[in-house]
């Protein structure tokens, strides 16, 4: 918004009540780092003790430098270099291979999980599932099957899905809300079958 020919590659890691943000960052942007940190911690729904982390009052770590000029040159020329000729940097996230087994060109597997950890935080922040809490982590096994020389989906194999909750819950109800809330809101029903 401020710089939008800054240049970024910062890390965030969290444990109970600290955040630390490290890395680097070449910016002419004016950026209060420590107030960005504690907001998204508060937009995500960490604002108590209770579930591990007070964006209000955790302790913020920021330990950012500016890009060294080394990778600077080498990437982006340090500003002369057009559009066209800036390179990668050193970092990237990667997942998956180009499929035709989605919509969006993704293993089925990465989008389900993705929708499945969409649909945690949509059911946390609208109160069908109050007792949800703000960290939670999901993963998707998918069957497939050979259909002429081609892989193609047969079924979900396992879904995982491992929720922060609060202390008043009971393991059944954390399965009966997650199968009826969040994966059968979210998994098509041709790959669920009793072994799911």
């Amino acid at each position: 918004e401020q710089d939008p020919d800054s240049k970024v590659a910062c890390e965030t890691a969290t444990k109970t009540n600290m955040v630390m943000v490290f890395g680097e960052i070449t910016t002419k942007a004016k950026v209060d780092y420590e107030a960005v940190v504690r907001q998204v911690c508060r937009d995500v729904g960490f604002i108590s003790d209770d579930v591990g982390l007070d964006g209000n009052k955790c302790e913020v770590l920021v330990r950012l430098h500016e890009q060294s000029p080394d990778i600077g040159q080498g990437v982006h020329g340090m500003g002369t270099k057009s559009d066209e000729e800036i390179g990668a940097g050193d970092q990237g996230h990667m997942f998956g291979y180009a499929t035709d087994e989605t919509e969006s060109l993704m293993p089925l597997t990465h989008v389900l999980a993705t929708q499945l950890g969409h649909r945690l935080t949509v059911v946390r922040k609208d109160g069908t599932c109050p007792w949800v809490r703000p960290d939670g982590k999901t993963q998707v096994t998918v069957e497939y099957e050979n259909d002429n020389g081609a892989m193609v989906p047969k079924r979900v194999h396992t879904i995982l899905i491992s929720t922060q909750h609060d202390e008043t819950v009971t393991n059944e109800k954390i399965a009966e809300d997650l199968m009826n809330e969040v994966i059968k809101k979210v998994v098509p029903e041709k790959y669920l079958d009793a072994d799911t």
